[in-house]
């Protein structure tokens, strides 16, 4: 009987519903909790991805720079005075040759920190130069001649010491032949270290370089690093390709890693320490554990001593709770008296106050890295297209077709004020389709003979339709350098417009001959999560961002036999349906 009157009594329904409550907020909590863990894991990758693609960019355009400023080298007027030692110059010629080839092998170790040391070997006259001194050769200096001049390849190579490459100026005849001259440029392991160490703190995060043809690993702090560890553990797919994101346990730590691509010297690796950033998440995850036991203790207490005063307090909690699953983080609750009751609610308002500011730090976070994404994605200029449009340029000044090169200058000038113009991340489609033709155009005058490209005129109603920055020219480039590359004569270019139902298409069609393998194999590439930092994915990734999911590519078959690739844009509000390019 007892035991009958507890099951109903309204002390024993406010303690199981209270304990109900505590169970639903923390099953809520754990969710909450593991889906932040989630979330940091990714945005500390994303910004793994965002490092490593701006480090190995850098760094392989500042060596290419240091490479062709070697090549360039051998064009120096007064090197000619030194080649050989039968050269019927005075004493003042040689000694001012001697100084000024010494000053462009200063300006050269000088442009750059990576590089240590520039060596230029001159055998035939018995002159060796470096950025600080002449003198004769000695016969460790024809040793040392010798053994560079295996590495005439054009690489990069390392030699125990350091990286260095290699330039003789012109081809090497035999193995027997001995150059005129012979320079040498090394690069500073240790500058190497001191520029990784920027990704690097102590006991927590860093990074390497590690180079598998010469087996040599770079890191930013050799003493006590876990790189070489870490990258015994580095798990590679089907392909042998290293994953790009993996979780490796070293010396007894969990660290998450990012294997950034592979660069000039070799492969970049990120990794950083799993504690450092679970952290600021484990001390809320034991500060909600401190709450709901003290949220019990609070329940058994008011069960005993405050039956009929629990209800309306309780009320006010359950309906926060509710407000806080329907995303108001920003009232608190209140209770006039001083009892349990006041500290439980103050206790709910630090965490509600907490978790507020979790939630938009990590909103912050995100909305920062998907812009600083889009930026670095419109950034992209092919160093190739600018060298061969004003060679084009130059073609057509010497042939006297005037005419000609001032159109060509002028879509030269609208081609490149519209990439530099950052006013905005979005534009009207009649800029972004002049722009297009503006680069279509100057491809046109490249492949008069190969190729005819038909650019229609864009309809009046889609002028002002608001599109990202850059998303036509660079399928107009996919098209010219993949599908277009190996027609001689007869290659056809086609790019029209369609106003279809519930959306606005964009058609950039050719003729190229492209198998049925690839071309599924670029259909099925824009839905991947994860692709390369360039192409028609990272166009099909930055519309579907603009356009929520109701904007991006679709891939098919050409009429024309090559390659078809719509950019679509839907109208008003309705959701975009998955469909098949229509390129008929």
């Amino acid at each position: 009987m007892q035991g009958r009157k507890w099951r109903y009594s309204i002390e024993a329904k406010l303690m199981v519903s209270f304990g109900v409550v505590i169970v639903v907020i923390m099953i809520a909590s754990f969710i909450i909790y593991h889906n932040a863990v989630k979330l940091s894991k990714q945005l500390t990758y994303e910004k793994m991805y965002s490092q490593a693609e701006y480090y190995l960019g850098t760094l392989d355009q500042e060596i290419g720079h240091i490479r062709q400023l070697q090549r360039d080298f051998f064009h120096d007027r007064k090197l000619i005075f030194l080649v050989g030692p039968d050269m019927n110059i005075s004493a003042y010629e040689k000694r001012d040759s001697l100084l000024s080839v010494m000053e462009r092998v200063n300006s050269i170790t000088g442009v750059s920190s990576l590089v240590q040391e520039g060596i230029l070997y001159l055998p035939k006259s018995g002159y060796r130069i470096t950025q600080s001194e002449v003198r004769n050769m000695s016969d460790a200096d024809e040793k040392a001649m010798e053994e560079y001049l295996a590495y005439l390849d054009g690489q990069i190579h390392y030699d125990g010491e350091g990286f260095f490459m290699v330039e003789a100026g012109v081809p090497k005849v035999g193995l027997q032949s001995e150059p005129n001259h012979l320079l040498v440029i090394r690069f500073s392991v240790q500058q190497l270290q001191e520029n990784l160490a920027a990704f690097g703190s102590a006991g927590e995060s860093g990074a390497f370089l590690y180079n598998a043809k010469e087996q040599v690993l770079v890191e930013h702090s050799p003493e006590g690093s876990v790189g070489e560890e870490i990258l015994g553990l580095l798990q590679k797919n089907q392909e042998g390709d290293y994953l790009s994101t993996q979780r490796v346990e070293a010396e007894g730590e969990h660290y998450l890693v990012f294997v950034g691509g592979e660069g000039v010297l070799g492969l970049f690796v990120q990794y950083q320490r799993e504690d450092s950033i679970m952290e600021p998440i484990s001390r809320f995850r034991n500060l909600v554990y401190l709450l709901f036991v003290f949220m019990l203790f609070l329940a058994v207490l008011s069960g005993i001593y405050s039956k009929g005063i629990l209800h309306r307090p309780m009320d006010i909690l359950l309906k926060a709770f509710g407000r806080i699953q329907e995303g108001n983080w920003t009232e608190h609750i209140q209770h006039k008296r001083r009892d349990e009751f006041s500290y439980l609610y103050d206790g709910f308002n630090q965490m509600e106050d907490q978790m507020g500011k979790m939630i938009e730090q990590v909103y912050e976070q995100t909305t920062l890295a998907q812009r600083a994404q889009m930026k670095q994605l419109q950034a992209q200029i092919a160093p190739h297209f600018l060298y061969n449009s004003f060679f084009s340029l130059s073609s057509k000044i010497k042939r006297g077709d005037y005419d000609n090169a001032r159109e060509l200058a002028m879509h030269l000038g609208d081609y490149f004020q519209y990439l530099t113009r950052n006013e905005s991340d979005y534009v009207s489609l009649g800029q972004e389709v002049e722009h297009a033709r503006s680069y279509a155009a100057i491809q046109g005058t490249r492949f008069i003979h190969r190729i005819t490209i038909t650019f229609e005129e864009l309809p009046e109603n889609f002028r002002q339709i608001t599109v990202p920055r850059l998303i036509l020219q660079p399928l107009l480039e996919n098209a010219f350098e993949h599908g277009l590359e190996d027609k001689l004569q007869d290659g056809k270019l086609w790019v029209h417009f369609v106003e279809s139902g519930e959306e606005y298409q964009i058609l950039v069609e050719d003729n190229g001959e492209i198998p049925q393998e690839k071309l599924e194999e670029m259909r099925g590439g824009l839905g991947k999560e994860r692709a390369e930092s360039s192409g028609i994915h990272n166009i099909n990734r930055r519309l579907q961002l603009f356009g929520r999911d109701r904007a991006g590519l679709r891939v098919d078959r050409s009429i024309m036999g090559g390659v078809c690739i719509m950019i679509f844009i839907g109208k008003g509000e309705t959701e975009n349906e998955s469909k098949p390019a229509d390129c008929g």
